[in-house]
């Protein structure tokens, strides 16, 4: 049985380091609603901190530096996951805008002043490869508050019809 457990660690944790590699390519996944990242830092936190309890007392100090390492990034990846991501990113479904189902990831540019004429989001505009999988296609400068406009269109089932997106979008 503890060959089972050992084995099936194993390859959740590859399975991680592939999500990891897959999303520094550009892909992302979106299910009901949200990025797939919590659910995969929770596999990986779990797995890591079962690799690590249970490894034979002989391995080298590197290698435990190393899954400390990994547990405390999964911790943190599982912090951010949860705390944040529902509020920089948006779901802009197919319409008669949109040829393809997009998510819009918001990043706001403070730049070296607090002052709100200098404060520019950088928007990545993820288009559907399939209902699930999410490419990267452009990454643009735009006016804060688009996401937020999204959400909101999307709770009130309201079409989103803002120039804002469409400039975006301009490919």
């Amino acid at each position: 049985m503890k060959k089972v457990m050992y084995r099936t660690s194993l390859y959740l944790t590859i399975g991680v380091f592939v999500f990891i590699l897959m999303k520094g390519i550009g892909f992302i996944f979106w299910i009901n609603g949200g990025l797939l990242d919590k659910w995969v830092a929770i596999i990986g936190l779990v797995t890591a901190l079962y690799l690590f309890l249970n490894s034979k007392r002989g391995i080298p100090k590197i290698v435990q530096k190393v899954m400390i390492g990994s547990i405390l990034f999964h911790a943190v990846w599982l912090w951010w996951s949860v705390g944040y991501q529902q509020y920089e990113y948006a779901y802009a479904g197919k319409n008669q805008m949109l040829s393809n189902p997009y998510v819009i990831h918001q990043a706001t540019n403070w730049g070296f002043s607090l002052e709100s004429r200098d404060i520019t989001n950088t928007y990545i505009l993820y288009e559907s490869v399939t209902p699930f999988l999410f490419m990267r296609v452009s990454i643009k400068e735009g006016e804060p508050g688009l996401v937020n406009h999204i959400n909101l269109s999307n709770g009130k089932g309201t079409k989103i019809d803002d120039y804002e997106l469409k400039h975006l979008l301009d490919k």
